[in-house]
């Protein structure tokens, strides 16, 4: 375990200043600074290498341009870093890679090009020369001469494409004189992403390699990589997983986040932040509305690191540092609880690395939507889960008693074999959509790799946006409407070829028009399709339940509500004995976590069940979320599956003894009361 994995309580401040910038640094005091950040609460902050406009604010070196208006004499990376160490707080570098107002004057060929040929202003391409002649020697120079803990680039992935003559020359060389697309759309768009892709995995590990061949203990992290929308393998030089998560909703994504992190075998921040906008936002939320981002984090083994920007004098409002230091606070109480905590698996869906190149039209970042519906659904069922890519889910798979393909739509050869046993087993298996349709290619098959397991053929897809399911099995309708339901999703037609293959519903086209055309904005039910919606088939000790609809998909586009209850009661079909139930509204989000003797403050080993109340204000005109005031949720029950009987059961991070009864394998447990995030620790 490194510093940083116990680095819970992290500050990041924003200090991007143009050129032009009157006053810089006019308030900067490191001492008074780092005294400010520790009585905030924090272990560590972010101290800047070289900011978004192209400019560094340290002195020792050559390669850095210094700020104009930086008053002369002034080393403020220098003099912040010995503040920090001096009171024990970790100095957290922060390189912004894809801006220069000086690149863009002295170099104008290194400045990215649109497809229409024109510069975008200060963006400079790490394509170019750029990344050999400047900007690692820059990286080598920061390391060398200033004591950083850590290096987070801002700006080192793939986003939109460059057609300046240096990327045209390499792809050209890279794909055998082949042109850059124009668009996405275009046919050689695929090969186009993989070789983008492959280039920033390159000239992130020189990245790194630059910097542990100088300072080996250097943590080193890039924004927003390997998150769910760049589902990428992390590679060996990677220390830490970070994103500055959008506002829109922060409780939702620390959450969504961190059920994918929490498998990739890395320390993670999910960064959420203090403004209430985006960053260049002087506004500040309430405490609270961090205190719940927080937990949604911490409560899926996540650390915290809390944004915000200085002004151009290099100073914060003490209103908005007392809010930022109360919601560090939070996290400080907690902490017992965190040290070296690992997830429970339970349930696992799979999100591949190549999911971004798997439907019909690529893209440089996957296509979430069927990922986050299934977190919503999961979470707000209080179903427990963790998101892993290829590797990791097959590592994990015989830990794991459910496992969830949300149209997934390539599985390799060794996915399907393990898939195969794993249900023999005594695994539980959903697959929606279009799960397992396309080869190592990604070319479509015209069969299903999972067709043999399920008992079912592929025939194609229904070529309309939505279908209608109706179930047919009884078990399946408690909790929801008795009427055909539409799902607005990819739908796929299956016949039965096992005979031993149940039909729990039945899939139902839509109404059209003489025309052709739908009814209205949608079409009501028309006829029925004459193929399955949902079958299910045991094989062995386990179950392979097929759902024709995406309809993750669904309930992430629609709200389709009834979907949520469908998959809990397909679920207590296959499952007879669930490893947790819990009596709360949906908005209740469990985790579990597993504490080993070594780590938790009384030396014995605890299971923790955390319950985050995820209840609030959620904005309706295009603002991001900011609870304001926060409803506790009562009388809350937990009955959680254990195979011993537990010797302390407590209530954190306030320590009352719960009410509990351990019955037939059974702890069930009373929570009077959980306002924003409350654990039930279990002792053995």
């Amino acid at each position: 375990m490194s510093w940083y994995d116990t680095s819970f309580r992290k500050l990041f401040f924003d200090f991007h200043s143009p050129g032009t910038t009157v006053g810089l640094a006019s308030r900067f005091d490191a001492k008074e600074w780092a005294k400010r950040v520790e009585e905030a609460n924090a272990q560590a902050v972010s101290v800047i290498t070289k900011c978004g406009f192209g400019y560094s604010y340290y002195r020792r070196g050559s390669v850095r341009y210094v700020h104009p208006q930086l008053p002369e004499g002034l080393d403020m990376l220098g003099e912040q870093i010995d503040a920090l160490h001096h009171r024990g707080l970790k100095a957290l570098g922060y390189y912004h890679t894809f801006g220069s107002e000086p690149i863009a004057r002295e170099h104008p060929e290194w400045v990215e090009i649109d497809s229409q040929g024109k510069p975008r202003g200060i963006s400079i391409c790490m394509f170019s020369p750029l990344l050999e002649e400047w900007m690692l020697p820059h990286i080598a120079e920061i390391v060398s001469n200033y004591d950083v803990d850590s290096m987070f680039f801002d700006g080192t992935y793939a986003y939109s494409p460059c057609y300046c003559g240096f990327c045209r020359a390499r792809y050209a060389a890279a794909s055998g004189g082949k042109e850059m697309p124009a668009s996405y759309d275009d046919l050689n768009a695929r090969d186009y992403i993989r070789w983008r892709l492959d280039v920033y995995d390159e000239l992130r590990k020189k990245m790194a390699d630059t910097i542990h061949a100088i300072r080996p203990e250097v943590v080193v992290s890039y924004n927003w990589m390997h998150a769910p929308r760049s589902p990428e393998a992390v590679p060996p030089g990677t220390g830490n997983l970070v994103a500055d998560i959008y506002t829109d909703d922060q409780v939702f994504d620390g959450s969504y986040f961190s059920r994918y992190w929490a498998t990739h075998d890395r320390p993670f921040d999910v960064m959420n932040v203090a403004f209430l906008q985006w960053w260049g936002d002087w506004g500040c939320k309430p405490a609270i509305a961090m205190q719940q981002e927080e937990a949604s984090v911490i409560a899926n083994g996540g650390l915290v690191w809390l944004g915000y920007q200085m002004n151009q004098a290099f100073d914060v409002e003490s209103a908005v540092m007392n809010e930022m230091g109360k919601a560090l606070a939070f996290v400080k109480e907690r902490e017992d609880l965190l040290v070296g905590a690992k997830p429970i698996p339970y349930a696992a869906v799979l999100h591949a690395t190549d999911k971004m190149l798997m439907r019909n039209e690529p893209r440089i970042l996957a296509d979430e939507v069927s990922a986050r519906g299934a977190h919503r659904l999961l979470t707000e069922e209080m179903i427990p889960y963790h998101m892993y890519t290829e590797d990791a889910f097959l590592a994990h798979l015989d830990k794991v008693r459910v496992a969830i393909l949300p149209d997934q739509r390539h599985l390799s050869t060794e996915m399907v074999a393990a898939l195969e046993a794993w249900v023999e087993a005594g695994g539980v298996l959903i697959a929606t959509g279009l799960t397992g349709t396309l080869d190592d290619a990604l070319n479509p098959t015209g069969e299903m790799a999972l067709g043999k397991l399920c008992g079912v053929r592929y025939m194609g897809t229904y070529e309309q946006t939505h279908a209608y399911l109706a179930i047919t099995d009884p078990g399946l309708k408690a909790g929801l409407l008795d009427m055909p339901h539409l799902v607005e999703a990819v739908t796929a037609l299956v016949e039965l070829v096992a005979e031993d293959v149940q039909v729990l519903a039945d899939l139902y086209g839509i109404y059209l028009r003489s025309d052709g055309k739908l009814l209205l904005r949608w079409s009501p039910v028309g006829e029925p399709l004459g193929h399955p919606a949902i079958t299910l088939r045991a094989v062995g000790r386990g179950y392979a339940c097929y759902i024709a609809n995406d309809i993750f998909h669904a309930y992430q586009v629609k709200n389709q509500w009834v979907l949520k209850p469908l998959v809990s009661n397909l679920l207590h079909k296959m499952v007879a004995d669930p490893l947790v139930q819990v009596t709360a509204p949906a908005w209740v989000e469990v985790t579990l976590m597993h504490q080993s003797a070594a780590d938790a403050p009384r030396s014995r080993a605890r299971t923790l069940v955390h319950l985050v109340n995820q209840h609030g204000d959620r904005a309706v005109d295009g603002n991001g979320r900011c609870s304001e005031v926060i409803l506790p949720v009562k009388d809350i029950q937990v009955a959680l599956r254990l195979e011993e009987r537990p010797t302390r059961v407590t209530l954190e991070p306030d320590g009352a003894f719960a009410q509990w009864v351990y019955a037939e394998g059974v702890l069930t447990v009373q929570v009077p009361q959980v306002h924003i995030h409350r654990v039930i620790a279990i002792e053995f």
